[in-house]
C-alpha cells in the first residue's frame, strides 16, 4: 500500500509541476502576459483547497482508498486534457487546471488517512515525511526530464505522458490494495466508529493550537507551491538561463528538501521514543525550519550568480524539508478521531494562502522587474510563524 501510495504522490507532484516548465513556451505561444500567466499557474490552488477541505472530511467518512484512487483518476484525466483546454481558449484551460486541482486536493488528506489506518504509531513520522518527500522526487523527476521532452516533442506530450501514467496506477491499485485496510498489530486507526464520530467543528476552527497548524501551513504551503511554480521562471528571468538549465537548475533543492525532510522525520521519531518531550521536538523541528528559510530567503535577493542562488534556494527547501516535520504530525496528535480532517484544513490553508501568492508574484513582477519583493515577504512571514509556534504549538489531545 505505501509503495502504491508513494508511486501515486510522486505522479501528482509531476502532473502539478510540469506546466511550470510548459507555461515557459506557452506564454510564447499564446502570447499570455505575467498576470496571466500567474493566473494559469494559480487557478490550480483554487480547485485544490476546495477538496482539501472537503477531502479529509470524505476520507475520515468512507475510508481512504477508494477516495485515493477517484482522486487519482481525476487529475490523470485533466492532466491529459490539458494540451486541448489550451487549444480551444483560455477559460477552458483555466478550467482544467482548477479541475486538476480538485482532483489533487484530496489525494494527502485521504494519504495520512490511509497511513493512520495501516501504519504502526512507531512508522508514522517517517510515513508522512515518505509522502512530502514524494513530492520533492516527483519535482525532481519533472526537471530532469520535462525540459528536454518539451524541447523535443513540444510542450503537449509531457501532459500526454504523465497523466496517461496516473490511469496505469489507477488499475494497479484496484487489483492489490484491498478496501478494508490491514490494520497495524500494534495500534490501529483510534475508533473504529471514527467515521460516525461527530466532526469538532469548534475545535477545528477556534482552538489556539489548530490555528497555529493553520498558521504553519499557510507559510510552508504558500512558500512550497510559489517556490515550485516560479522557481524555473526566476533562473530564466533573473540569469537569462535556457528552459533546460532552468530545470537542471531547479534539480537540487528539490533532492534538498526530500532528503532533510527524511531526516527530520528519522530524528524526531528517534527524539520522541527515547523519551522526549513530543511538543519540545515538534517546536525545535518547526522553529528550525522556518528560521532557516527566512535567512535563505533574505540571503536571496543579494545572489550575485546562478550558481549562488542555487545554493541559497537548497537552504530555504532545506528548512521546508524540517519544518513540515514539526507541525504535520500533531495534527493526529492534537485530533486522534479526526487528523485527517484536521490536515486537510491546514493543506487548504497552504494552498490558499498559495494562490494568492503564485497570483500576486505574476502582478509583482509586472510592477517591479523584480523577485525580492516575494523573498523579502517569504523571510517576514516565515519569522512571525516561528515566533507564533513556539508560543500556541500543542502535541497532545484536544478532544
Amino acid at each position: 500500500m505505501i509503495t502504491l501510495l508513494l508511486a501515486a504522490l510522486l505522479l501528482c507532484y509531476i502532473d502539478r509541476i510540469i506546466v511550470s516548465l510548459a507555461a515557459v513556451e506557452m506564454q510564447k505561444e499564446f502570447g499570455w502576459s505575467d498576470s496571466e500567466k500567474g493566473l494559469v499557474l494559480s487557478t490550480f490552488f483554487l480547485g485544490y483547497l476546495l477538496m482539501q477541505t472537503l477531502g479529509g472530511i470524505i476520507s475520515n467518512r468512507y475510508g481512504g482508498r477508494n477516495v485515493f484512487l477517484i482522486a487519482v483518476l481525476l487529475w490523470s484525466v485533466f492532466t491529459i486534457l490539458t494540451p486541448a483546454a489550451a487549444y480551444l481558449s483560455f477559460g477552458f484551460l483555466l478550467f482544467a487546471r482548477f479541475m486538476l486541482g480538485f482532483g489533487e486536493g484530496t489525494s494527502f488528506p485521504s494519504a495520512y488517512n490511509l497511513i493512520h489506518a495501516w501504519m504502526p504509531v512507531r512508522e508514522r513520522s517517517r510515513s508522512i515525511a515518505g509522502i512530502n518527500a514524494a513530492g520533492a522526487v516527483g519535482t525532481v523527476a519533472t526537471l530532469l526530464v520535462a525540459g528536454k521532452i518539451i524541447e523535443a516533442y513540444g510542450w503537449p506530450s509531457v501532459f500526454y505522458l504523465f497523466g496517461s501514467m496516473g490511469l496505469l496506477w489507477g488499475l494497479t491499485w484496484w487489483r492489490k490494495v484491498p478496501t478494508t485496510p490491514v490494520a497495524p498489530d500494534d495500534d490501529a486507526l483510534p475508533g473504529a466508529e471514527t467515521g460516525k464520530r461527530k466532526i469538532p467543528w469548534r475545535l477545528l476552527l477556534t482552538h489556539p493550537a489548530v490555528l497555529t497548524i493553520y498558521v504553519a501551513s499557510i507559510s510552508a504551503g504558500g512558500i512550497s507551491f510559489t517556490m515550485a511554480s516560479w522557481l524555473p521562471s526566476y533562473f530564466v528571468d533573473t540569469f537569462d538561463l535556457s528552459l533546460t538549465q532552468a530545470g537542471i537548475y531547479s534539480i537540487l533543492p528539490w533532492i534538498v528538501v526530500a532528503v532533510f525532510t527524511f531526516l527530520a522525520g528519522v530524528y524526531a521519531d528517534r527524539k520522541i521514543g527515547a523519551g522526549d518531550v513530543p511538543i519540545r521536538i515538534r517546536k525545535r523541528v518547526t522553529v528550525t525550519g522556518f528560521a532557516l528559510i527566512a535567512v535563505s530567503s533574505a540571503a536571496l535577493i543579494h545572489a550575485p550568480s546562478a550558481f549562488a542562488a542555487v545554493g541559497i534556494i537548497c537552504g530555504i527547501f532545506a528548512g521546508l524539508g524540517i519544518a513540515v516535520n514539526g507541525y504535520s504530525p500533531t495534527a493526529a496528535e492534537l485530533l486522534p478521531h479526526f487528523g485527517d480532517v484536521l490536515y486537510g484544513f491546514a493543506a487548504a490553508a497552504g494552498s490558499l494562502a498559495a494562490t494568492v501568492i503564485v497570483a500576486a508574484t505574476g502582478v509583482l513582477l509586472e510592477k517591479t522587474g523584480s523577485y525580492d519583493a516575494l523573498y523579502i515577504g517569504i523571510a517576514a512571514m516565515c519569522v512571525l510563524t516561528a515566533v507564533v509556534y513556539m508560543m500556541f504549538g500543542r502535541a497532545d489531545s484536544i478532544e
